[in-house]
C-alpha cells in the first residue's frame, strides 16, 4: 500500500514563551493546577517540551483539550513513573552487558587462541557480496568495526580504545608493555560501547564460539543476536533520558530455545513483540540466566501499582501488556 503524500512544508513561526505563559497555556486547555509554584518549578527544571510527551494520554483526541479532571500531578506522576522504569531497566542492562561482555571475551579468546583477536580482521566476516537490502558488505562492516575500535590515524580519527587511554588500567598497559601494541581483549573490551560490543559479536566469523555465548543465555544464536540488537536501542533510550514507558521498537524474535529459564507461555500470539511488555520479559529472561533470583518483573509490577497504571489500564493500552499477562509465570512469581 503506497504511503500517503507528505503535507507541504511550511515555515516554523512559533516563538519561545515564559514559564508563566507556558503554565497559563496548559490551564487554558483545562488542566487543573493545584499548586502553581510547584508546576512552575517543574516547567523550569524539566521543560514544557519534555513534559508534553507525557500528557498525550490525558488529551481529548477530538478537541485537543485535557479530559475533565486531569491534573498537573497526573502528568508529573507519569513522568516520574517513566524515570523510575528507565532506572530499573538501566540497572538490568548493566548486569546483562557485563555478562555478555564476559562471555564474548572468554569464548572468543579461547576459540582463537589470540589475546588480541579483536584487532585482527581475519577473525571477522569477509564476504564482499552485498546482501539483499544491505547498504554495505560484511567486509566493509568489519573494516569499519576495526576503525571504530582502533581509530584511523591517517584520517585523524580516534577509536574507542584510543579515547580510553586515560583510564588507569589501559594507561598502565601502555606504560609497562610494548608488545602486543594494544591491550589484550579482557582489557580492551571493557572500554567498548555496547553497540560496538554487539557488532564485535555479530561480525565475528566463528559461529561455534558465538553459539557457546548464546548457550550461556539458553538461547538460539539468531534469537540472541536479535535481542541484543534491540536491547542496544533500549539501553540508548535509557542512557539519554528519552521517554521510555510507551516505546515502540523493531519487533524482537520469539524465544524458541530452552524454556527452563522462565519464558512466556504465549510469546507472540497475544503479545506485541515491539512494546515494553515484551522488552521487559526479554530482559527478565536474560537476567534469570545470570542471577536465578532476579526480580525485574516483580519491581516493575510494584512500580505500576504505585503509579496506578494497572487500574487505569495504561499498561495494556500503551505498554503492550496482553489481557492475561498475570497468568504468565514470570509476572506472577511475586
Amino acid at each position: 500500500m503506497p504511503r500517503p503524500p507528505r503535507p507541504p512544508r511550511q515555515a516554523f513561526t512559533k516563538r519561545a514563551i515564559t514559564f508563566a505563559a507556558q503554565l497559563q497555556k496548559l490551564k487554558d486547555r483545562d488542566l487543573l493546577v493545584a499548586d502553581e509554584a510547584r508546576a512552575l518549578r517543574y516547567l523550569a527544571n524539566s521543560s514544557y517540551y519534555r513534559l508534553s510527551g507525557y500528557w498525550a494520554p490525558f488529551l481529548d483526541t477530538v478537541t485537543g483539550q485535557f479530559r475533565a479532571g486531569t491534573t498537573f500531578d497526573d502528568i508529573v506522576n507519569l513522568y516520574r513513573f517513566d524515570k523510575k522504569l528507565r532506572l530499573l531497566c538501566l540497572e538490568a542492562m548493566e548486569r546483562l552487558e557485563i555478562a555478555f561482555r564476559t562471555q564474548i571475551i572468554y569464548h572468543f579468546t579461547h576459540a582463537t587462541g589470540d589475546t588480541n583477536w579483536y584487532e585482527q580482521l581475519t577473525y571477522f566476516k569477509q564476504s564482499i557480496v552485498l546482501a539483499p537490502g544491505a547498504q554495505t558488505t560484511e567486509l566493509q562492516d568489519s573494516q569499519r568495526l576495526q576503525e571504530t575500535i582502533l581509530g584511523n590515524p591517517s584520517r585523524g580519527f580516534k577509536g574507542e580504545l584510543t579515547r580510553a587511554k586515560d583510564k588507569e588500567f589501559i594507561a598502565d598497559y601502555y606504560r609497562f608493555y610494548h608488545t602486543p601494541a594494544n591491550p589484550p581483549a579482557w582489557m580492551a573490551l571493557e572500554v567498548l560501547s555496547f553497540g560496538t560490543l554487539f557488532n564485535l559479536f555479530r561480525l565475528f566469523a566463528d559461529t561455534r564460539a558465538k553459539i557457546n555465548v548464546a548457550k550461556h543465555f539458553k538461547l538460539h544464536l539468531s534469537v540472541l543476536e536479535s535481542w541484543m540488537q534491540s536491547l542496544n536501542v533500549v539501553r540508548n533510550k535509557c542512557a539519554h533520558h528519552e521517554r521510555f514507558w510507551d516505546l515502540s521498537i523493531r519487533p524482537l524474535m520469539t524465544n524458541q530455545g530452552d524454556r527452563s529459564g522462565l519464558w512466556l507461555s504465549q510469546p507472540s500470539a497475544l503479545t506485541s513483540t515491539n512494546k515494553m511488555y515484551y522488552v521487559l520479559s526479554v530482559l527478565h529472561f536474560l537476567l534469570v540466566q545470570i542471577t536465578p533470583k532476579a526480580s525485574l518483573c516483580d519491581k516493575v509490577f510494584r512500580l505500576m501499582n504505585d503509579y496506578d497504571l494497572i487500574t487505569r489500564q495504561a499498561h495494556t493500552r500503551y505498554m503492550g501488556f496482553p489481557a492475561d499477562w498475570q497468568r504468565e509465570t514470570m509476572w506472577t512469581q511475586i
